[in-house]
């Protein structure tokens, strides 16, 4: 198993208006839009690779903010793990468990490194703790 390409082909972003107090609920997901083949010309030929469109999305609170980054990722394994895997994806719109957990793994890294950038350039909170909770009590 092996990713061997990855990239982003969309940016939406906003932040409202709208004033906000106290804690701010935020959401990450991460959605698999299409899966097909294509292939892969490296070494011996070409091969038929995975290519997986996502789309991370961090949401703010209630419309206070979205981001969503979508993209593909080209993912590389034996013939008959990229064929099960389009079955699967043909019948039930689902990957199977071990690829989903690499891919969706790989995907969230790569979303919340790029989000936390969109954060930042919008005033929005870091779509993750960036400090311990605690760190900065007066109590320790």
């Amino acid at each position: 198993m092996a990713i061997v390409g990855f990239s982003f082909s969309k940016f939406d972003c906003f932040r409202s208006n709208s004033t906000y107090s106290g804690k701010i609920e935020i959401s990450h997901n991460v959605k698999i839009d299409n899966v097909l083949t294509t292939k892969l010309s490296v070494g011996g030929g070409p091969t038929n690779v995975l290519k997986v469109d996502f789309t991370f999305s961090v949401l703010y609170g209630d419309n206070l903010g979205k981001i969503a980054l979508s993209g593909d990722v080209v993912f590389s394994d034996s013939e008959e793990i990229i064929t099960e895997t389009l079955k699967s994806w043909a019948m039930e719109k689902k990957l199977p468990v071990m690829i989903n957990v690499e891919i969706s793994k790989f995907i969230y890294t790569k979303g919340i490194i790029k989000a936390l950038e969109m954060s930042d350039n919008l005033n929005l909170p870091a779509p993750i703790p960036v400090v311990p909770s605690g760190m900065f009590d007066s109590k320790k």
